[in-house]
C-alpha cells in the first residue's frame, strides 16, 4: 500500500509538473494557427478585390460614403454578420460596442497600462462565422489615408482583448497586405510598439510582424502576458 501512495504522489508530482506546461503550449499552438488562419483570410479578400478592379485607394472612400470600405470588403466574405460603424453599431453582443456609454471593457495594449482609443475601430466591424472580429481603421479624409484591418482572433467576448496576444493589426499598403511592425508599416519599432517593458499607449500594434516572423511568438506571449 505504500509503495502505491508513493507511486501515485509521483504521478501527481509529475502532473502537476507538466500540465500546466501542455495547456500553455496548446494554446500558444491555437492562438497562432488562429492568427495565421485570419491573416490568410484578409489577405484574400484584398487579392480578390484587386482581381475585381474594386479600389483599394483609401481616399476613394469618402467621408460622404462613411464606412463604405468595411462593407465593400464584407461584401466578398460569406455568413459574416455587418456589426455596423460609427452610425450603427453593436447589433449582437458579439461585436464590440465603443461608444461612450457602453459597459464594454475597451480594448488593451500588450501589457495592460493603457486602453486603445476607440476611434481605431470606427470604420466597421465584420463578424466572421468562427467568431474572428475584425475591425477597421480608414481614416480617407485625414492628412495620410490608410486601411488598417484589428483582427481579434478569439472574438471580443473572450479575453485578455490585448493587442498582440490576440488583437492583430494588418496595414495595407502599397498594394499589398503587410503585418505592423513591418519595415515598410506606420510602427516597426518594436522597442516601443511590442514589448511587456513599454508603457506607450500603442504598445502591441507592431507584434503582428514579430506573430508572423517567430513561430515561438505565441509561445512568449502566453507565458509573459497575464
Amino acid at each position: 500500500m505504500a509503495e502505491v501512495l508513493i507511486t501515485l504522489g509521483i504521478i501527481g508530482v509529475v502532473a502537476a509538473m507538466t500540465i500546466p506546461s501542455l495547456m500553455a503550449a496548446h494554446k500558444a499552438h491555437r492562438l497562432r494557427a488562429q492568427f495565421l488562419k485570419s491573416y490568410s483570410t484578409v489577405q484574400q479578400v484584398f487579392k480578390q478585390m484587386e482581381a475585381d478592379d474594386v479600389s483599394l485607394n483609401p481616399t476613394d472612400y469618402s467621408d460622404k460614403n462613411y464606412g463604405r470600405f468595411y462593407k465593400t470588403f464584407n461584401k466578398y466574405l460569406k455568413g459574416s454578420l455587418d456589426c455596423g460603424d460609427l452610425t450603427r453599431r453593436n447589433q449582437t453582443q458579439m461585436c464590440y460596442n465603443y461608444s461612450k456609454d457602453t459597459t464594454d471593457k475597451p480594448y488593451q495594449n500588450l501589457n495592460g497600462t493603457n486602453n486603445i482609443a476607440s476611434t481605431l475601430f470606427d470604420d466597421g466591424q465584420i463578424l466572421l462565422p468562427d467568431g474572428t472580429l475584425l475591425l477597421f481603421e480608414n481614416p480617407s479624409n485625414s492628412s495620410s489615408p490608410h486601411v488598417w484591418v484589428h483582427v481579434d482572433l478569439n472574438g471580443y467576448k473572450n479575453p485578455p482583448n490585448r493587442w498582440g496576444y490576440d488583437l492583430f493589426t494588418f496595414q495595407f499598403l502599397d498594394g499589398e497586405l503587410r503585418t505592423m511592425g513591418d519595415i515598410q508599416t506606420n510602427y516597426k519599432n518594436h522597442d516601443i510598439y511590442c514589448s511587456m517593458a513599454s508603457t506607450n499607449s500603442s504598445n502591441g500594434i507592431s507584434c503582428a510582424n514579430k506573430a508572423k516572423t517567430n513561430t515561438d511568438y505565441f509561445k512568449w506571449v502566453v507565458k509573459n502576458v497575464k
